[in-house]
């Protein structure tokens, strides 16, 4: 996961309240038909409420798209 946030300000408001919120009902999955997935991580202005990020909380679970 990452260990620096990619978004330091809100590009709507300018505020710099992020907070961390996570989406787990709906999962992104590993194959098409899987019931396997992984939670997706959003950085979300604290302000105004705008998603200013969003990613996949273990990317290295993915395979490697050809």
């Amino acid at each position: 996961m990452m260990n620096q946030l990619p978004v330091t300000q809100c590009r709507f408001c300018g505020g710099e309240d992020i907070r961390v919120g996570w989406q787990s009902d709906a999962l992104v999955t590993f194959k098409r038909n899987g019931l396997l997935g992984n939670r997706i991580k959003f950085l979300i202005c604290g302000n105004c409420g705008a998603v200013l990020y969003q990613c996949v909380a273990e990317p290295h679970r993915f395979p490697q798209a050809r």
